[in-house]
């Protein structure tokens, strides 16, 4: 999204409750449909606001789409700021806090599959483009790092590079699986990765740590 493309932030209490309205609906249709079925129409009926009313904030389909993968990943940083403290003190063996770590993930994308397969395939066709949405999404990443890489019971030969590694495989693994119909790859559904893809990781994490 470029700065031409960006919203105009709204000033007054009325004007930021139809701009969450927007927002709001604009990601529940997407969740639904699709973005390609998205339509400002659409929007503006679920939002209860006029047409012209978006435009006056978004420059178009593009402007808003990317507005709204911003709002989520915002959403998604929050809840995984409020749960690091949490996760880490839920127990003090590390091999159980990764794996928490890692189901944690699972069902975030599991709950949120349909609006994550949109912004992924959307990703995908913007290759390279420096955004907003992009970076908030290497920030999620770097916060379960953060999470896994903090525990006191942490071995010194799980690293950084290791860490990141295992869950950049892990985030693969559950992108693949929101991209792809069910139909046509059955082997791993969200109950056999939801039982194995944490034990993966650590197995990953935990090799040739004497």
């Amino acid at each position: 999204m470029t700065t031409t493309d960006s919203p105009r932030p709204p000033q007054q209490k009325r004007s930021r409750a139809a701009m969450e309205r927007i927002l709001s609906a604009a990601q529940e249709l997407v969740a639904e449909r699709g973005a390609a079925a998205l339509t400002i129409a659409d929007v503006a009926v679920r939002a209860e606001v006029a047409v012209g009313t978006i435009y006056s904030r978004f420059a178009g389909k593009d402007a808003l789409l990317a507005a709204v993968q911003e709002r989520w990943l915002d959403q998604l940083l929050a809840r995984h700021q409020a749960n690091r403290t949490a996760v880490a003190e839920t127990s003090a063996d590390f091999q159980d806090v990764a794996a928490r770590c890692v189901s944690g993930l699972i069902s975030t994308f599991r709950d949120h599959a349909d609006l994550i397969r949109e912004f992924a395939l959307r990703n995908a066709a913007q290759p390279g483009q420096d955004n907003a949405a992009l970076r908030k999404l290497h920030d999620v990443f770097t916060q379960l790092c953060d999470v896994i890489l903090a525990h006191p019971g942490r071995p010194d030969e799980i690293d950084r590079p290791r860490v990141a590694l295992a869950v950049r495989a892990a985030q693969s693994i559950l992108e693949w699986r929101v991209t792809t119909p069910l139909a046509v790859a059955p082997d791993n559904d969200w109950d056999t990765l939801s039982r194995d893809l944490p034990g993966l990781v650590m197995r990953h994490l935990s090799d040739h740590v004497s």
